[in-house]
């Protein structure tokens, strides 16, 4: 960990020099190596880790805080969190800005039938203990109703034969694409998905992982979805295939509303009067589900460390200041950057040169990568 946070540093302060190979000298690199701190780094992961950071929410808003408030301790300059209108109307280029998500409670339960009727049998899924379990863009809803199994979901033939409306559909895509056929045409009351997420690396290698999964930000009708394991999913088809009933209840208390883009913003000021306009950024996106260790948390508390060992080193007098600025941004990804260099463009006339730091401390082999970046109590693995 200490070498990978030197690299970084290195890379950072060879950024901003002129400077024949090998770029910088051996008294820098000492000077970095004894103040870079795994620990400090871990410290602040562990923080942001502990908050379901979906773009514009509460969640995402407690992570930038905590972001905008070690900065400040650490005494960086212009220390600030930019927001930008996450209203679902606004036009960033090409890009609609997206409504503000928040949850405050989910729960999915199996019924039983006994003497007394439909019973709650088994909890399957909760939002305080797993976040990830609820999709994003879920809205309220209170149903108990049979499940049906219609494979993907995503087209018509899928349905053929189905009785769906007022029912729960279980569907192994993302309920996105299935939101419109499944909820909207044949008026389904909700969706059960177990979505493998994109076809790459550990597609489909552990049963027994829950994956993210996300509905249409724009849809005209609300819905909700629930994210289960696929050996959850595949134990409900053998039992709906041997004609069993599963009844589900599900309860959610969730919705989309107006708010804000949050971007932390931080500078270390360069000290050459021709070049300090110049900036040199460094950034990684701060969403991510509960508790996403290693995606992204790992790339946010490594620039955050980079800068507070710059910013400590140049005020003791070790470092001299660099000659271009430094810029840290932590931007929601992808959108976020989009949002960013549209509604500023005066920044991206600033920035020469970025370096995005994105799951910095994978774990090297590809079982313990998968359980990592994946499974949502792994983040030991980080």
């Amino acid at each position: 960990m200490r070498r990978f946070l030197l690299g970084c540093a290195c890379i950072a302060f060879a950024a901003t020099a002129d400077e024949p190979p090998p770029l910088l000298k051996e008294t820098v690199v000492a000077a970095l190596a004894r103040e870079l701190s795994g620990e400090s780094a871990k410290r602040n992961l562990e923080v942001i880790s502990q908050s379901h950071r979906m773009r514009a929410s509460r969640g995402y808003r407690a992570a930038a805080e905590h972001v905008a408030a070690q900065l400040r301790a650490y005494g960086l300059d212009e220390v600030e969190i930019l927001q930008f209108p996450a209203d679902g109307k606004t036009m960033f280029g090409t890009q609609k800005s997206r409504l503000s998500w928040d949850a405050k409670s989910a729960d999915l339960w199996e019924m039983a039938k006994g003497d007394q009727g439909w019973t709650r049998a088994i909890r399957i899924a909760d939002w305080d203990s797993m976040p990830l379990s609820l999709a994003q863009d879920s809205e309220r809803g209170d149903v108990t109703a049979d499940l049906i199994d219609v494979g993907a979901g995503s087209d018509d033939a899928d349905y053929a034969g189905r009785e769906v409306r007022g029912k729960l559909v279980l569907v192994s895509s993302q309920p996105e694409a299935v939101q419109a056929l499944a909820v909207d045409s044949h008026g389904a009351a909700g969706i059960v998905s177990y979505a493998q997420n994109q076809r790459s690396a550990w597609w489909g290698e552990n049963a027994d992982l829950l994956r993210w999964g996300h509905l249409d930000s724009f849809a005209g009708q609300p819905t909700f979805a629930f994210m289960v394991r696929p050996s959850q999913a595949r134990d409900w088809q053998a039992r709906l295939a041997a004609g069993e009933t599963v009844r589900l209840q599900a309860s959610v208390d969730a919705g989309r509303h107006a708010g804000s883009y949050d971007i932390v913003s931080a500078r270390i000021t360069g000290g050459d009067p021709t070049r300090a306009a110049q900036e040199i950024a460094f950034t990684c996106h701060l969403d991510h589900p509960h508790p996403g260790a290693n995606d992204n948390a790992s790339g946010c508390a490594t620039i955050l460390e980079v800068a507070r060992t710059f910013a400590k080193l140049i005020r003791e007098g070790t470092l001299p200041r660099p000659a271009r600025t430094l810029h840290f941004l932590w931007p929601p990804e992808i959108e976020g950057t989009t949002i960013l260099l549209n509604a500023r463009p005066d920044l991206a006339q600033r920035i020469v040169a970025a370096i995005h730091m994105d799951m910095v401390w994978a774990a090297p082999t590809r079982r313990r990568c998968s359980a990592s970046l994946d499974h949502p109590r792994a983040s030991r693995h980080s």
